[in-house]
Order: C-alpha cells, then sequence, then structure tokens
C-alpha cells in the first residue's frame, strides 16, 4: 500500500471512527452457521408477520432479493391486529469505547395517526420494554422522516403514515454494563386500530449489528470540563452529555437531589447521553448527583415554572 493511501485510511479511522460489522439478516437463506441474528416471530395467535417475497402494490421487491420481512407478502394488514417479531442481536462486544448500532431498512404504509409500527428493546431478555422513540438510553434513533413519527391513539410513539423509499434506519445505544451480559432483543409490532383501509403496513430488510468505535483523545482535564447539563433553567427536561469523556469513564450512579439534598430520583449504569423528565417537579433549586468509576461531581440546575 503507498504511503500516502495508507495515511488517508489513518485519519477516516481517527476521525469518523471504526465500524465492525458482527452480525446480518438479509432474508435469503443465509447459511451463516452461527447467526449472530435471530428472528422470532410470535406463534401463540395469528400473526401479520411473514418473510418471504414482497407481491403487493407499493412493497413489491425486497432490498436485496428476493424476500423480506413484511406484513403479509399479499395482502392488506387487518383491523384490530396487533402483530410483533423480535430481533435477538447476539453480540460479543465488550469494548468501554464501543456504540452499538442495529441498523435496518424499511418502508412503510399506515393509517397516518391511527395506525403504525412500534420499536422497542429489552435488555433483560425480554422481562421489560422500553420504547425505543424518545427514551433517555437510546444514543440516536434516526433515519427516517419525522413527519412519520406519531403518538398513535393508544399513547405509543410509532412510525406512522406513508413513506415508500427504502429507509436506512440506526437505532444506537451507548456501552453500559448491562449491554454486554443477555443478548439485545428488539421488538417490532404492528397496531391497528377497527377500521380497514388497505394499507400495506410494514416492510424491513438487512438488518445488521455494528459496533462504532470513536477514537477520542483522553484528555487530563476537570470532571466538571466534559459533562454538559442543559438547559439551565429548565421546565420540562434536562439533557446530560458528555463532552470529553475518556473511554475509561462511566457513570455508574446518578442521582436527582432537592435544593436540601433530599433524593428525589435515582439511576444506575447510566449512558453518558442521557435525559430526565422534570416536569412533575416544581419550581426551584435542584442538584444532579454524578459518580462515575472516576470520581464524583454535583450540578446545580433550576427547575422554572411560567
Amino acid at each position: 500500500m503507498k504511503p500516502l493511501t495508507l495515511l488517508c485510511l489513518i485519519l477516516c479511522c481517527s476521525c469518523f471512527g471504526v465500524y465492525a460489522q458482527d452480525g446480518f439478516e438479509y432474508f435469503d437463506g443465509d447459511s451463516d452457521q452461527y447467526p449472530r441474528i435471530i428472528i422470532q416471530i410470535d406463534t401463540t395467535k395469528k400473526n401479520t408477520w411473514q418473510i418471504g417475497k414482497p407481491q403487493k402494490g407499493y412493497f413489491n421487491t425486497a432490498a436485496t432479493q428476493p424476500n423480506a420481512i413484511i406484513t403479509d407478502t399479499v395482502g392488506f394488514y387487518p383491523p384490530n391486529d396487533t402483530s410483533r417479531f423480535i430481533a435477538r442481536f447476539f453480540s460479543p462486544f465488550g469494548s468501554s469505547g464501543a456504540i452499538r448500532a442495529i441498523q435496518w431498512k424499511q418502508k412503510i404504509d399506515f393509517d397516518a395517526g391511527t395506525d403504525g409500527g412500534m420499536v422497542e428493546f429489552s435488555r433483560d431478555s425480554g422481562i421489560t420494554w422500553q420504547n425505543a422513540f424518545n427514551n433517555p438510553n437510546v444514543y440516536k434513533f434516526y433515519g427516517f422522516d419525522s413527519a412519520n413519527f406519531d403518538t398513535l391513539a393508544g399513547g405509543e410513539y410509532a412510525f406512522s403514515g406513508t413513506d415508500t423509499s427504502w429507509r436506512d434506519i440506526w437505532l444506537c445505544f451507548q456501552p453500559t454494563a448491562s449491554m454486554f451480559g443477555e443478548p439485545l432483543l428488539v421488538r417490532f409490532t404492528l397496531l391497528s386500530d377497527s377500521i380497514h383501509n388497505d394499507k400495506e403496513g410494514w416492510m424491513i430488510d438487512n438488518f445488521q449489528d455494528h459496533a462504532t468505535v470513536i477514537h477520542t483523545v483522553v484528555n487530563q482535564e476537570k470532571f466538571a470540563s466534559y459533562f454538559k447539563i442543559y438547559p439551565n433553567p429548565t421546565n420540562d427536561f434536562l439533557y446530560l452529555e458528555a463532552e470529553k469523556t475518556p473511554a475509561s469513564d462511566a457513570i455508574e450512579q446518578l442521582q436527582l437531589c432537592d435544593a436540601v439534598g433530599q433524593q428525589l430520583e435515582e439511576w444506575a449504569d447510566v449512558p453518558t447521553k442521557f435525559f430526565i423528565d422534570v416536569r412533575k417537579y416544581k419550581a426551584g433549586m435542584y442538584y444532579l448527583k454524578i459518580k462515575t468509576n472516576l470520581q464524583s461531581k454535583n450540578y446545580r440546575f433550576i427547575i422554572q415554572r411560567n
């Protein structure tokens, strides 16, 4: 390899990170002897999800032919339906410098605002599930048109409306201690109301599992210089974000306390990009206590009411 080419590769890796693909599922007869992604379709009742060749109007071809996973390969999705499948991601990633990134392609065709597709995740083998939209434990969830994000009648955050372009969707998590024990489960649920409007539903293809290692320069600046707490004052959400966190640092404990130091809420094993809903607290001064594996720090902030 020429020296200039080698230099360019080094610079690219240093600036943008290194992406390692650990698993994939394209629904096309992958003969991988040790699959890292396993698809589980709920068979306890009639399930709209099928793996096969799309044969509809909008959904007429897979992203990688011939197959995709789709809410019925030939027909519209039914009313009053709650069909789901689970993608189980087994990963050996254990580096504290890695971001876990789940990627897939999708098209959607739902009744806007009434029917939709909900994405949830579980880090405890399916005992508890969290909606991936607007979740403090999700580092980033993007790739879709914001016009296709909605709140359904039941209060669920979900994909809704119609988007017949193939979208690359990314669901990213920062590493925490619990991320590398049990497999990561992501659940995809079709939700429809009682009205049938001949919609095609949800088509997904090309699941991929990545680790993204961002190369950061470890610095010796004081603790206060690399955590950002905003906005301050706030009236709804308080955001915590690490600006210059060494790769070896991790938040072990996070506490919300009132002006006299009484603990109101506590979290453990927290990612370094997080938010807290403070809408239930009255106006006044509060403290956020952060304990990492390296040191501790208290941050003062104000809740302001109009």
